[in-house]
């Protein structure tokens, strides 16, 4: 891999943490989110080519992760104004495309680590799973709400893997500069 190849795959993971941090992280004023999850996958989208470089599976992901933007989008739209958007066969599938595309994108951030010996290849292998988990046991039919300390526990598991997954995007991000550059990494975030 050229050194341009190597820069370009340090800003996709950047580009791919600050995804992640859109899509876990929301800040509303009312039902205005202002950390919109269209704009996460915007980003994560167009990381893709910069990571299909290192890993030509990611490419794959292009048009999934359009779609899920524009899900998101239509979602966010719908919540700005106020208009209840119930339509279960949609709604079940862009669970199960969201979990594909994120299971699919953690495994090639992982392959890319590996490559490029990074340490966080085993950390974001347990991660897509807790995540893939996580994700799965919250779609069941399952009354939540009758089970309010149960869904508190996995609600504060869940959120604790998505500052992890954050956290180390944010590393790798920082050890593949530290491989481009021979020493530590200035610009991490």
């Amino acid at each position: 891999m050229n050194e341009e190849n190597k820069l370009d795959l340090c800003m996709a993971v950047k580009q791919i943490a600050w995804g992640y941090v859109l899509l876990h992280f929301n800040i509303n004023l009312g039902t205005f989110n202002m950390l919109p999850n269209w704009l996460g996958y915007l980003l994560m989208v167009e990381a893709l080519s910069a990571l299909s470089q290192e890993e030509p599976s990611a490419a794959l992901l292009r048009p999934l992760g359009q779609l899920l933007a524009g899900w998101e989008g239509l979602c966010w739209v719908m919540a700005v104004f106020k208009q209840e958007f119930s339509f279960p066969l949609l709604n079940a599938a862009a669970a199960a495309a969201t979990l594909y595309f994120h299971f699919q994108l953690l495994t090639d951030l992982a392959i890319a680590a590996r490559n490029h010996q990074c340490p966080q290849e085993k950390r974001i292998l347990r991660l897509r799973t807790a995540r893939t988990l996580l994700v799965t046991l919250l779609a069941l039919p399952f009354p939540w709400e009758r089970h309010q300390f149960l869904t508190v526990v996995v609600a504060l598991v869940y959120m604790a893997a998505a500052v992890w997954i954050c956290s180390v995007l944010f590393s790798l991000n920082g050890s593949l500069r530290e491989e481009q550059t021979g020493g530590p990494a200035s610009d991490a975030l």
